[in-house]
This record gives C-alpha cells, sequence and structure tokens, in this order.
C-alpha cells in the first residue's frame, strides 16, 4: 500500500508525571520517509483545584538532544493552554515528547500534518 503524500492527524492522551525515565514521556514519533509540522499543542488541567505545570519538548534521536519547547509552564486548574505559537518541524524518527507536575491532571492534544519526504 502507497503511502499518503500529506495526512492530517491528532494525537491525544493524559500525561505523566515527571521526570522522565527512558521512552514513557514520548508523546509521538515521526515515522520513516515523513516531515511532521506540528500545528497545534495544547494542555488542559482538569484539576479543579490546583495549579499544575507541563513540559514540552523535541527530541532529536540521531544527535540524542532534548530541547524543550515549554519548561515547568504552569496552568491554573480548570485552564489550558497553548505550548506552541508558530509550526514545529519534526523530521523522521524524531519525538514530540511532554510531561507533567502530576499524574492524571494533565490532558494534551497534538495536531500534525504528516508530509512524505520526497
Amino acid at each position: 500500500m502507497a503511502i499518503p503524500l500529506n495526512t492530517f492527524k491528532t494525537t491525544t492522551t493524559v500525561l505523566k508525571a515527571g521526570p522522565i525515565i527512558g521512552d514513557s514521556d514520548v508523546i509521538y514519533t515521526v515515522p520513516n520517509e515523513i516531515t511532521a509540522i506540528v500545528l497545534m499543542a495544547q494542555v488542559a488541567n482538569i484539576d479543579s483545584v490546583d495549579a499544575h505545570t507541563c513540559t514540552m519538548s523535541h527530541y532529536d534521536t540521531t544527535n540524542l538532544i532534548n530541547t524543550e519547547v515549554v519548561k515547568n509552564f504552569e496552568i491554573q486548574p480548570n485552564d489550558a493552554a497553548g505550548l506552541v505559537t508558530g509550526k514545529l518541524i519534526v523530521e523522521q524518527n524524531n519525538q514530540v515528547r511532554a510531561s507533567a507536575s502530576v499524574d492524571g491532571q494533565m490532558k494534551f492534544i497534538l495536531s500534525y500534518l504528516e508530509s512524505l519526504n520526497g
């Protein structure tokens, strides 16, 4: 089966508490022969009482470099925030990672366009 030229996708998850060990914070890994354009990344704090923080990063699997997009970003109770102000290019095999200050209270959504490398 042929790989589509362009495909819009969404990934959602409930964030785990950090610090992260291993790959437990990986939200999305770009497939081989694909480049992804992150269109939107948002996190919602579903706790009705306490503020919590989140960290989102781009991980370059070739050079083993982790670059934070936001680090310990505080979100108030019953509120949400966009984490990317522009587009984020993620090359093949690289990853988007995210974690929170507490388990089960931060919902993360990532919308992206996968494009076939040509």
